[in-house]
């Protein structure tokens, strides 16, 4: 296949790029297959991925053993992201789309999942303490809007009579930022609002 960098591709552990410049490339056993994998595990033809110049999807096509996508066996077809990790019998691919990882690079994509209560940056699995849970729960519920470290204190620190601290606001913030920012010395998530608060800007 044609090697070309500004088309999604998959990329193997040795490497080799396998760029998506057709609407469909087979991964399989078989030496026909627009990926051959050399493993009796794998089945001839395993599984395909396709893509439509926007969205790249992964489908198993009946496969005896199973095609996983970042290590859970799929049943439906499955919409890629840059990252993905795509294993069939002994074969890691990673998918890789250049255009998204400039996106990324620029704003990360943040997704709240409410029902589950997980919040995914980069489509990566958050994990908070509790009081990072409090803060980002205040932020999140006041979007766009300024909250004050006085409105901090009351949400986070609540078993607290006496005062809390800048100090303690301040290392709270740097510590959530950590966890959800591309870059947490310039904050794009998390904005301090200078002699105000802090906010948390809208990802859409």
């Amino acid at each position: 296949m044609e090697t070309t960098e500004n088309v999604p591709c998959l990329m193997d552990s040795a490497g080799r790029r396998f760029p998506l410049t057709g609407q469909v490339i087979i991964l399989g056993r078989s030496s026909n297959c627009d990926v051959y994998i050399p493993d009796k595990r794998a089945s001839r033809r395993h599984a395909e991925v396709g893509w439509d110049g926007e969205t790249c999807t992964l489908r198993d096509l009946g496969s005896a053993n199973g095609t996983f996508l970042n290590e859970h066996r799929i049943t439906t077809p499955q919409t890629l992201h840059d990252g993905d990790e795509i294993a069939i019998a002994s074969a890691v691919f990673t998918f890789r789309d250049p255009e998204a990882t400039l996106r990324v690079a620029k704003f990360p994509l943040l997704v709240i999942n409410e029902t589950r209560g997980e919040i995914w940056v980069n489509r990566n699995l958050v994990l908070l303490s509790s009081k990072e849970q409090a803060l980002f729960d205040l932020l999140y519920r006041n979007t766009g809007r300024v909250c004050s470290k006085q409105q901090i204190a009351d949400a986070v620190w609540p078993e607290y009579r006496a005062e809390v601290y800048d100090y303690q606001i301040e290392s709270l913030v740097k510590r959530l930022r950590k966890k959800l920012e591309p870059d947490p010395r310039h904050p794009v998530l998390i904005l301090t609002v200078r002699g105000r608060g802090y906010k948390l800007t809208a990802t859409a």
